[in-house]
């Protein structure tokens, strides 16, 4: 069987890309952005900026952003696309709704499946105009206003997206805007607003929640950005060398935002030898180096409470507990169905496929994992076209020496380009 050995630098994290290009175009002059991931995802955020008058090259092995200001954006020539990318559209929506301009914001099929309603209702108080398909969906139309009203946001959903909406919305704003979140979401946004020395207040309230207070109009001042390494991406080399008998890796320069690698603590309960040492701090972020050795798992409950940390890792948490002893249950992933793809689906069909016993009960997915399992016939894999998933599964298939066989490998370009690339390099050593 293929183990896993030796070190990689993993490709520049998505979340942090997008809100690096966009904070970029908002800033009053030149910024340089290193390590930019250049997915598909992120490329349809650049393309965008483009479109909305911002002047983008690359030099080298860098990004340039001129920026114009926080109301720098100009009337759109065309539609913008959002092709696959939740994130671009709403973080844009958010980031031009500040701007007396126009704009249509398309996807593709499962992109306009994705609700869009949830962050429109925020904007639409503050008295932008947004017109939804359905009422829900891509295409939307939204005319934005230099005079929305600023007040206070109180998010009954955790979604990183939608804050970080409000918060791009509310740099323009003249006067003070206030979100309450009621469960603690990632805080890429804050933290790179903090290194670009942005003032915003933050705190603590009872039960888990927080508020988030600007005070606007800003000007923000041009400061180079480097773009820490992607720990969702770095998460599926570790199941693999955790899964794969005599693995033992070492990933460079990931991002450590502890609302990004709840993960690790997961897979540590679960009996995973996983080291993760600090080395320095990255344009707000702390970044470190992780090793990883082959490890027996064992099953594990995941509580409901850790679901906004686990969004993006349930896909490939759902292969280690396949190979765990044990019955893993993983509870409230309701968030998963509103995916690339209805991802509680994509996992259980799937693993049944293989041969695993697995059942969902209302949003819980139960996995009873053996690592004992043969395949003697190929299987077929299907994606969904949903690029976590694919790359999930063809970790398991490491698993299984490739007899299962991936229907979509295309769609890993959305938040991955170089996985398949690092993925050999880790084979080979």
């Amino acid at each position: 069987m293929l183990k896993l050995k030796g070190s990689i630098t993993i490709s520049g994290d998505k979340s942090i890309s997008h809100r690096a290009l966009i904070f970029a175009s908002l800033s009053t002059g030149k910024v340089k952005i290193s390590n930019l991931l250049e997915s598909d995802d992120v490329m349809r955020t650049l393309k965008i900026l483009k479109e909305l008058g911002i002047k983008i090259i690359k030099k080298k092995a860098q990004w340039i952003v001129y920026g114009n200001g926080t109301g720098g954006y100009i009337q759109p020539a065309q539609v913008l696309d959002c092709g696959n990318s939740g994130t671009t559209s709403r973080l844009m929506m958010g980031a031009v709704s500040s701007n007396p301009i126009s704009c249509t914001f398309i996807g593709d099929n499962s992109l306009s499946k994705r609700s869009m309603s949830r962050l429109s209702i925020f904007l639409e108080k503050m008295g932008a105009e947004i017109k939804l398909t359905k009422k829900d969906f891509l295409p939307l139309h939204i005319k934005g206003d230099i005079n929305l009203i600023p007040m206070e946001h109180v998010m009954q959903k955790a979604s990183a997206q939608v804050k970080s909406a409000i918060m791009l919305s509310a740099l323009n704003l003249r006067g003070k805007t206030r979100i309450i979140e009621r469960r603690n979401t990632r805080d890429h946004t804050e933290r790179l607003m903090r290194y670009l020395r942005i003032n915003f207040e933050k705190k603590i309230l009872s039960n888990n929640s927080t508020s988030i207070e600007l005070n606007g109009p800003y000007e923000i001042k041009p400061r180079d950005i480097i773009v820490a390494s992607d720990p969702s991406s770095a998460a599926f080399f570790i199941v693999g060398a955790l899964i794969i008998p005599g693995s033992k890796i070492t990933l460079k320069n990931i991002a450590l935002n502890k609302s990004r690698i709840a993960f690790i603590d997961v897979l540590k309960m679960m009996g995973g030898k996983i080291s993760v040492k600090k080395t320095k701090t990255v344009s707000g972020e702390n970044v470190g180096d992780i090793k990883v050795t082959y490890s027996l798992l064992k099953s594990l409950k995941i509580k409901a409470s850790l679901s906004p940390y686990l969004i993006d890792e349930y896909p490939i948490l759902s292969i280690a507990a396949s190979q765990a002893k044990g019955v893993t249950v993983m509870r409230g992933l309701s968030e998963l169905r509103h995916k690339e793809s209805d991802r509680i689906k994509s996992i259980i069909t799937n693993l049944s496929r293989i041969g695993f016993k697995v059942v969902s009960k209302k949003d819980d997915i139960h996995i009873k994992g053996s690592n004992k399992l043969q395949i003697i016939n190929p299987k077929k894999i299907k994606t969904y076209g949903d690029h976590r998933i694919a790359m999930s599964f063809i970790i398991l298939s490491l698993r299984f020496k490739n007899k299962l066989i991936i229907d979509d490998e295309s769609c890993i370009s959305i938040s991955y380009p170089d996985f398949k690339k690092h993925l050999k390099k880790l084979s080979t050593n």
